[in-house]
């Protein structure tokens, strides 16, 4: 009777679980480059009749039209751009489609901040003539630096606004705390920001717009709607530089990528740098600029005096510093729920070691439908996609049933994450496609995944990129892959070739078939082939591999019959030799020689080597 309540009880926490479906293999992604050469994007977002809305960082709204591939400039705002401030990020209401509003979080030109503007959508075009500012607070712009301004909705309506703590994280801090309180020092004191209750930088707010642009306080912010002991707009505070934030669309649990200090080793002034992934399920305090990482703690430091003190105690945190016009005592830090520093990772061995810029993408929730829409397959479901802009790498943070860490997975290995460190997290297979560094990501309701691409460098890159990956299902053509034992040479010339490499992904039986053009005249349905070329001309070798489905792919080998690539070998000077600058000339094995330029001084050591010419 025991026996059989166990296995009942087994059975029923199986029915529990969640069904997942076999892994994902990679050869079913495919990538689609939708626009390119964008400057500086910042985040994109779906309209419900299916265009998509990105911005620059330099004040532009885009919207790309999918049917067409057309591109409008749906307006320009103009921003204020120094120490990272911009057109920071954007987010359409959720009731688009009939009221046509957008929400803007800028840094305009004429005031010391940012603004949380809305305005409405005239079709393609922003009109500028609408604008409702919503909120607005002041930035200090004396030094460098952190804005956020990651902007989204949640399920139910309410708005999120990630914030930085605009705080210098140089000068005297050596990548610790920035909290120095010395008089004039206050833009590398995060204490007046991130920790104070009274300030909405270093923070993820939460508001309910409403229709007159005004809003309401959502129940459940972290300080009372009457600003006795905090701003009442305050969802998260503690927070460094909270770039890229999601919202969970099902959960309504909040994401963000935390962008770390940079100290490479802990000291007596406290913990290495961590950049951070971060989960809240409920309002609270995340620390900055006392604990990092796993509430790592900093100490007490006098920045005038070089005196440091105790550790800063997560349980209790006390914001003593002159800048904090908010509580003293601060709410208990929470950790973060997966955290990086620069160098290997104990606790996340598979994220490497590197560049460290956190970023929070979606989570990704399964439906049905995605099978016909090439949406990305159930084996994802409730699963995170979080990257490190810098490293670079791409992963899945697995979530159980409660949105709790269960595992980090790769993202695919279809496409290869690439900066210009020369860092690869995919091992730089050439047949991948290139994804430079993410800076934002979302699914689509086609259950594709939209992501901007920044490019190589730190600037405005040509290769930045708007794209589309989805999940290929059903039957796949094979891949067709032929090589040539020589390419060139006089007549006659025999080749052989080989379709070495040709595969199909579901194994299925295949036929080959090989012509030359021009005239297309089949000279082998065999893996292998040999042709013997007689008369001079260039020429182009097919195959094509069929399935037996009908399936195919083609391959081409171009083929030059009649001439021959020189042989180069020096004439002089003879090894050991010495020459004065001037010209060299060196023999052809074939019938022209060719001038070698030279103009420094150098011994010569020839070894009769071919020099690899055009024909």
């Amino acid at each position: 009777m025991k026996i059989r309540i166990l296995i009942l009880c087994i059975l029923f926490i199986l029915h529990l679980q969640p069904i997942r479906s076999a892994e994902a293999p990679d050869y079913r992604f495919r990538v689609e480059v939708l626009t390119q050469s964008i400057p500086k994007p910042m985040e994109l977002e779906i309209a419900p009749d299916g265009r998509i809305f990105y911005n620059d960082i330099y004040g532009s709204l885009n919207i790309y039209h999918p049917e067409s591939g057309k591109i409008e400039l749906a307006g320009k705002l103009p921003v204020f751009t120094d120490q990272e401030n911009g057109f920071l990020g954007f987010a359409l209401d959720p009731d688009f489609s009939s009221n046509h509003w957008i929400y803007l979080f800028y840094s305009p030109i004429e005031f010391s901040g940012q603004h949380l503007s809305r305005f409405e959508m005239d079709g393609d075009r922003l009109d500028f003539d609408t604008e409702k500012v919503i909120l607005k607070f002041e930035d200090q712009r004396e030094r460098c630096c952190h804005h956020a301004g990651s902007v989204e909705f949640g399920p139910n309506g309410n708005l999120f606004i990630s914030t930085g703590d605009n705080t210098d994280p140089g000068a005297d801090t050596a990548g610790y705390a920035p909290i120095d309180e010395r008089p004039g020092k206050h833009p590398v004191d995060a204490q007046k920001s991130s920790a104070n209750t009274h300030d909405l930088r270093g923070k993820i707010l939460r508001i309910r717009p409403l229709s007159d642009g005004t809003y309401q306080i959502p129940n459940g912010n972290l300080f009372p709607e009457d600003g006795s002991s905090g701003r009442p707009e305050i969802f998260v505070m503690g927070c460094r530089n909270p770039w890229r934030m999601s919202v969970d669309e099902k959960t309504g649990i909040v994401y963000w990528g935390e962008v770390g200090p940079d100290a490479g080793t802990t000291s007596a002034r406290g913990s290495r740098g961590y950049d951070e992934i971060n989960q809240a399920r409920t309002a609270g305090n995340y620390g900055w600029p006392y604990f990092v990482g796993n509430n790592f703690a900093y100490a007490d430091y006098d920045f005038a005096t070089k005196e440091i003190g105790p550790l800063y105690d997560p349980q209790r945190p006390i914001n003593e510093s002159p800048n904090n016009t908010g509580n003293r005592i601060l709410p208990p830090a929470q950790a973060a729920l997966i955290y990086w520093p620069y160098a290997d990772s104990p606790e996340f061995p598979s994220l490497g070691s590197g560049g460290r810029t956190a970023c929070a993408g979606p989570v990704f929730h399964y439906r049905p439908e995605f099978a016909e829409s090439n949406g990305f397959p159930q084996h994802f479901d409730n699963c995170l996609l979080f990257w490190d802009w810098q490293r670079p790498f791409m992963k899945w943070a697995r979530l159980d049933s409660n949105s709790k860490l269960e595992s980090i997975e790769d993202f695919t290995h279809a496409v290869v994450l690439s900066n210009d460190s020369g860092q690869s997290s995919s091992g730089g297979k050439s047949n991948r496609f290139l994804i430079q560094r993410p800076v934002d990501a979302l699914f689509g309701p086609d259950g594709c995944l939209y992501m901007l691409d920044y490019g190589k460098t730190w600037g405005s890159n040509q290769d930045s990129q708007l794209i589309k990956i989805s999940y290929i299902r059903g039957n796949l053509p094979p891949v067709a892959i032929a090589s040539a034992s020589q390419s060139f040479g006089r007549e006659p010339l025999a080749v052989h070739f080989t379709s070495t490499g040709s595969l199909d992904y579901e194994s299925d039986s295949v036929s080959y078939e090989w012509s030359l053009h021009p005239g297309g005249k089949t000279f082998s349905t065999s893996p292998n082939a040999d042709m013997k070329i007689d008369q001079p001309g260039n020429y182009v070798v097919s195959l094509k591999v069929s399935d037996q489905e009908g399936l195919s792919s083609t391959v081409q080998v171009p083929v030059t019959v009649g001439n021959s690539r020189p042989k180069v070998v020096f004439k002089s000077p003879k090894e050991g030799d010495f020459f004065e600058p001037g010209v060299l000339y060196l023999e052809n094995t074939g019938s022209c020689s060719t001038p070698l330029f030279l103009t420094e001084p150098s011994s010569i050591k020839p070894d009769n080597t071919e020099i690899s010419t055009s024909g």
